[in-house]
C-alpha cells in the first residue's frame, strides 16, 4: 500500500509515476545498482496509476493500482 518493488536485472537509473491523464506526480533518481529498488508511494491517493522506468537499454511501462 505505501511501497512499490522494482525488481530488474537491468540498471535502473529514474523511476516516474504518472495518473490516468498522464501527469507526472512523482519522479525519482536511482544512484544505486541494486537489482531491486523501493519507491514511496504513500502520498499518492487511491486509483490507477502508470510507473515508467528508466533504464541503459530503454524505458519500461507498467500500470499499477494504489489501494
Amino acid at each position: 500500500e505505501n511501497d512499490l518493488f522494482i525488481a530488474t536485472e537491468m540498471n535502473v537509473k529514474e523511476v516516474a509515476i504518472y495518473d490516468v491523464y498522464g501527469r507526472q506526480t512523482m519522479s525519482q533518481q536511482v544512484n544505486e545498482t541494486t537489482s531491486q529498488q523501493v519507491v514511496e508511494v504513500a502520498d499518492l491517493e487511491a486509483g490507477v496509476y502508470f510507473m515508467k522506468v528508466v533504464t541503459n537499454e530503454g524505458e519500461i511501462v507498467k500500470r499499477f493500482v494504489k489501494k
